[in-house]
């Protein structure tokens, strides 16, 4: 509460006078808190603990609070029917008070309002999260996996397996078989990117797209380095996401990387006369 509320202010005991019936007290909506955490629950434990702490704040803080939270650690989602009835009955003995209770559930909806840095102090552990740095992305992307996974039902996919346009770039980046397939699984449909670029009343959006895809590319590539199979893997998730897609959006991701990568948007372009050292490396990949 203190991370979450800056004018909340927790309360210490002190020699005789205790804590004056609570724990902590927030002195913008005048709410006084008293903490009751038991390891096991007792009816009798918990009536003596909620009328000792009222009594003594009513009698001991009568001009500084105007709400009383009776805090547990009740985890089953609810208060005991015991605990109901003494806050009722507090509301008739003390009818300027507002009594009220707050468990775990309500803690939790508390501190769900802390940014990372307090969020941080109060789980004691870093927090992965991944900075969103690129302009373009899946937002951007949405209108277009749309579009294929329509038109893609649509399509009729040849029967014959499509040869790899680029094979001294597959190679030149040692891209694996299972990569190599991933690639021509959406080459069939790559001409409909092309086809939903061009439908566009924005030229430039196809430019924007591919120059998101650059970036992260080349931040995989220094993230990475020479390990093409997960930096493909990286420029799918940067399509879909990190939740498992759908079949149809699975496949549509396919043909947009394909599409880039054909286009030469992503991953490394071989220098001109640039040919694989064994002969054994070029063609497409096995069906």
């Amino acid at each position: 509460m203190e991370l979450r509320h800056d004018d909340y202010v927790p309360i210490r005991t002190a020699g005789s006078i205790g804590d004056l019936g609570g724990d902590g007290l927030r002195t913008s909506t005048r709410a006084l808190y008293a903490c009751y955490a038991p390891e096991t629950f007792d009816v009798s434990s918990v009536r003596s603990k909620f009328l000792g702490d009222v009594e003594s704040a009513v009698v001991q803080r009568p001009e500084q609070f105007d709400t009383f939270v009776f805090v547990h650690n009740d985890q089953r989602g609810g208060v005991h029917p015991v605990v109901s009835g003494l806050l009722m009955d507090a509301g008739r003995t003390f009818p300027r008070v507002v009594f009220q209770q707050m468990g775990p559930q309500k803690l939790w909806h508390e501190a769900m309002y802390l940014d990372r840095v307090r969020m941080e102090r109060l789980l004691g552990e870093t927090i992965p999260v991944e900075r969103v740095v690129y302009r373009i992305g899946l937002a951007e992307i949405e209108p277009l996996l749309r579009h294929l996974a329509e038109k893609r039902r649509r399509a009729c996919a040849s029967a014959v397996p499509v040869p790899l346009p680029t094979i001294h770039k597959v190679d030149f980046n040692e891209l694996s078989e299972h990569a190599r397939e991933v690639l021509q699984a959406g080459r069939p449909y790559a001409h409909l990117v092309e086809q939903y670029y061009r439908s566009l009343l924005d030229p430039q959006e196809r430019d924007e797209t591919a120059a998101g895809f650059r970036a992260y590319y080349a931040r995989m590539r220094q993230e990475y380095g020479d390990d093409t199979d997960k930096i493909l893997w990286q420029m799918q998730r940067y399509v879909l996401g990190q939740e498992a897609p759908r079949w149809d959006r699975d496949e549509a991701a396919k043909a947009v990387l394909a599409y880039f990568f054909d286009e030469c948007d992503i991953f490394e372009v071989p220098p001109p006369g640039w040919r694989p050292e064994r002969p054994e490396q070029e063609g497409a990949a096995p069906a």
